[in-house]
């Protein structure tokens, strides 16, 4: 359904969420768009270009106690604090990285921090222009229909609004007083999205995405890891931006008199050194071309058929602070390029049928 909020309409609607909920939205910090806290309508900044953090960390923290401890008393008990918050100003490859960490946090056991934390969320979306970084058009995130409680779209004199839950419809009623979205609206809407595909300047040269997983398999030997490898400072800033790395480290502090403590989870990365280091100082991947290799074909090919879509959303962050240049659009074009000079062939152990 979608409906029609004028500009008035939209300021009633951020004014009412940051009255009512903890709001993080874009601002603007040291020139570039980044997602804080706000407090105020006039800091809200709504950014076309994506910022260079996504807003994962307001789901999965960097760091979350997950339980504390009474060693004496033989005590424990979980902690699972989740704030009714808003998450405004997302774009849809982010909606599209929040719906794939809903699976993976529903995967199995349950994860109960962060589908509480998920539960008292509210998504609202905002629309977007690419930058020479960006290739959810090569990925079929561009656009997004779910996983989101209102998806705003600019259009003359106001934004057409979108809602994607009940939830999303009450709060639109509640704040932002919707009308009837007009034919021309529309009209300017779907001329806005076919200009929109024409403005990318990265791609993957590929028409179905969902042939990369198979690509993938077949580029484990590619020279491709080893020149990546030779440049990268295995610093970690790819897995910190990625709106879809969820791998971690869980750690106990105790206190001075060792009767209490706390455990806690905390970001880790499949690029950094000791990330794949075993008992013994052993390490399975020894390299950063081995490291990079795990990475990408996290992104691409391992986790697609678990979780029912690839790990890359095409929001281009990793490329855009990697500190020597490494492109993951253009990665993937050199694996593609490789594919195509050469007929695939079943790899070793798998069958035909």
């Amino acid at each position: 359904m979608m409906d029609f909020i004028t500009k008035k309409g939209f300021r009633n609607l951020a004014q009412g969420l940051i009255k009512d909920y903890v709001f993080y939205g874009p601002v603007t910090k040291d020139g570039f768009p980044a997602f804080s806290r706000i407090e105020e309508f006039s800091q809200l900044k709504l950014s076309q270009t994506p910022s260079h953090i996504s807003a994962k960390g307001f789901l999965f923290p960097p760091k979350e106690t997950l339980l504390r401890f009474d060693i004496e008393k033989g005590m424990a008990e979980g902690v699972a604090d989740a704030e009714k918050q808003v998450l405004f100003g997302l774009h849809s490859c982010d909606v599209h990285a929040i719906n794939l960490m809903d699976r993976v946090f529903s995967y199995g056991k349950p994860d109960v921090n962060y589908l509480k934390r998920r539960e008292n969320t509210i998504i609202v979306g905002t629309e977007c222009v690419p930058d020479e970084y960006c290739f959810c058009a090569s990925i079929g995130t561009m656009t997004v229909d779910e996983g989101f409680d209102i998806f705003l779209h600019g259009v003359k004199g106001g934004f057409i609004a979108r809602a994607g839950s009940g939830r999303g419809r009450s709060l639109l009623k509640k704040y932002a007083s919707p009308s009837k979205t007009k034919r021309a609206a529309l009209k300017e809407l779907e001329r806005l999205t076919e200009k929109k595909k024409t403005l990318f300047k990265a791609r993957l040269d590929i028409d179905d995405p969902s042939l990369l997983p198979l690509v993938y398999s077949f580029a484990d030997g590619h020279p491709v890891w080893e020149k990546i490898g030779a440049v990268c400072y295995g610093c970690g800033s790819c897995n910190n931006v990625c709106p879809t790395c969820y791998c971690f480290d869980v750690r106990d502090e105790v206190s001075m008199d060792l009767k209490k403590g706390t455990r806690s989870r905390v970001w880790d990365g499949c690029t950094l050194e000791d990330f794949a280091k075993v008992t013994g100082g052993m390490n399975f991947r020894k390299t950063r071309a081995d490291r990079l290799r795990h990475r990408f074909n996290r992104k691409f090919r391992y986790l697609a058929d678990r979780f029912k879509g690839l790990f890359c959303v095409g929001c281009g962050r990793c490329s855009r602070t990697c500190l020597v240049k490494i492109n993951i659009s253009e990665v993937t074009n050199e694996i593609l390029r490789a594919s195509k000079e050469r007929p695939l062939a079943v790899p070793a152990g798998k069958s035909k049928g």
